[in-house]
């Protein structure tokens, strides 16, 4: 015998699964992610807007910008060893504040040297989006 169904009826399971669908839980935005490496250097801050790069004697130093704080981040590295980045996104600055001719140089994704920046305390522009790895001595 075959089942009747009430226009009612079938109103009403229409309806729940329009209102289940319509419910449904959106796709979340992408969640902006802070710059890092590995190993992490001395020490990082922020930068004041309109702020450049200071870098205190015996550090390398390269900022770039952090989309979860909305200013430029400051990155110290002291320790003489190779810092591999994760989230360095677009243009930021370098400046080599190291002593006895240290030389930062900075790599790709296959190890390529990119750039190399001598301690002359002087400000660079950087692309950081290429970059993989630093090493700052």
């Amino acid at each position: 015998m075959p089942t009747k169904r009430s226009l009612a009826g079938v109103l009403g399971a229409m309806t729940l699964a329009l209102a289940s669908a319509l419910t449904a839980p959106a796709q979340a935005a992408p969640t902006a992610v802070a710059p890092t490496t590995s190993p992490a250097p001395a020490r990082t801050e922020l930068l004041a807007p309109g702020a450049g790069v200071q870098c205190t004697q015996g550090n390398f130093c390269a900022s770039v910008w952090d989309p979860t704080a909305g200013r430029f981040r400051l990155f110290y590295f002291y320790a003489c060893t190779r810092y591999y980045l994760a989230n360095w996104n677009n243009w930021g600055e370098a400046m080599n504040s190291q002593t006895g001719g240290a030389v930062a140089v900075t790599y790709g994704s296959s190890g390529t040297v990119l750039n190399r920046y001598p301690a002359d305390n002087a400000p660079y522009a950087v692309d950081w989006t290429p970059v993989y790895s630093i090493r700052n001595c």
